[in-house]
């Protein structure tokens, strides 16, 4: 069995040096709910330690996953659940994803949430992140066995992570990928922490998908975005020739003719795809670029759009990280919230010049639009 802890804002600064040499993999709470900003600095449903804690990990080559807490009463809001996991799934390198399941906080009963409807609230929450391959759901012990129906979320394509604080080092279920062991565990400076099992397995399936294998020789150097094991870094101006949705993704996607170029803003060293081009037009690898230098650079008023104004894609990746095929040479912007762009064909103007009756076809990042 493989040893590990879960995480959240609840648990604030700790010793991530103590845990990469106690500890195989860490599972860090993204948020809860709906992500309803337009940006994650301004989330108020975004743990606040999410990203200090990934960024720890990271640096040290700490396998990690990600959860987030569910609030959802309908269809709608789980898959705008699934879209919030998804948005910090594409920005970050995690062996998997998980939704938490449980009313801790008592506010599916405030709310008047039946239990029951968690099984088919988790089903669409699970469908709709179909393209990732580890995906899962934690409850309790007693909620699954109650209000849940285990065999179908299996074949949704879903991992079972069981909270059972027997604290015997067995996973009670044989269907069961991981379990929560203790809510009662401390780390070397007394911080408490849910302490996890996982089976050996579905840890080496789990690293096998991202590419997240730990190649440190033992010493105490930290891996950082600036390291020499990538052939590209950050500031670097590349062309490519082919780009793709997330830093794990195997699907690539073909930008437009004559925009093939960008600024490497973020490296994940590892990672399938390893750099971020103009913080969110989308991942390439080396094998993508054709070539790197000084080029002229665009401006930041390309990326002024607004509600209104005609657009060419010039990546078709959705902002939750998908693709979608393209059906026009240009399409009618519909809504603008930070750099999150709603795209459609509008079928109908307003006499005021406003717009009336449209079609949508799917929120995109602005980076990958340009107006004509």
């Amino acid at each position: 069995m493989k040893k590990g802890i879960d995480i959240s804002s609840h648990q604030g600064d700790i010793n991530f040096d103590y845990i990469k040499d106690n500890y195989d993999f860490v599972i860090i709470r993204c948020g809860y709910g709906s992500d309803l900003s337009a940006d994650d600095s301004e989330c108020g449903q975004c743990d606040t330690m999410a990203q200090t804690y990934i960024n720890e990990c990271e640096a040290r080559n700490i396998p990690y996953a990600l959860y987030l807490y569910q609030y959802a009463a309908s269809d709608e809001q789980s898959r705008s659940e699934a879209a919030h996991i998804r948005e910090w799934y594409n920005k970050s390198n995690p062996i998997g994803v998980f939704l938490d399941i449980e009313d801790a906080d008592g506010y599916k009963e405030r709310h008047g949430i039946d239990y029951y409807s968690t099984q088919a609230l988790a089903v669409v929450w699970l469908d709709e992140l179909a393209d990732i391959k580890a995906k899962g759901i934690y409850a309790s012990h007693s909620w699954l066995n109650t209000y849940m129906n285990v065999d179908e979320l299996i074949e949704h394509g879903a991992l079972i992570w069981e909270a059972h604080w027997n604290d015997d080092g067995e996973i009670c279920d044989d269907k069961f990928a991981m379990s929560q062991e203790s809510s009662d565990h401390h780390l070397d400076d007394g911080t408490r922490v849910d302490y996890d099992i996982m089976r050996d397995e579905v840890y080496d399936q789990l690293i096998g998908n991202t590419g997240n294998e730990d190649t440190s020789t033992g010493s105490d150097e930290v891996v950082d975005s600036t390291s020499t094991d990538t052939m590209y870094h950050e500031g670097d101006y590349v062309e490519y020739d082919r780009i793709y949705a997330s830093s794990t993704s195997n699907e690539p996607l073909t930008p437009s003719a004559g925009f093939t170029s960008g600024t490497i803003t973020r490296v994940i060293t590892g990672a399938a795809n390893p750099y971020l081009i103009n913080d969110g037009t989308g991942w390439v690898n080396d094998g993508c670029i054709s070539s790197a230098g000084n080029g002229n650079q665009p401006s930041e008023s390309d990326t002024s759009i607004n509600v209104g104004d005609k657009v060419r894609v010039l990546v078709n990746a959705t902002y939750d990280g998908g693709s979608f095929v393209m059906y026009y040479d240009t399409y009618d912007v519909i809504e603008v919230k930070g750099d999150r762009v709603v795209i459609g064909i509008v079928k109908d103007w307003n006499d005021d010049g406003s717009i009336g009756d449209y079609d949508v076809t799917c929120a995109i990042n602005i980076c990958n639009i340009e107006r004509v």
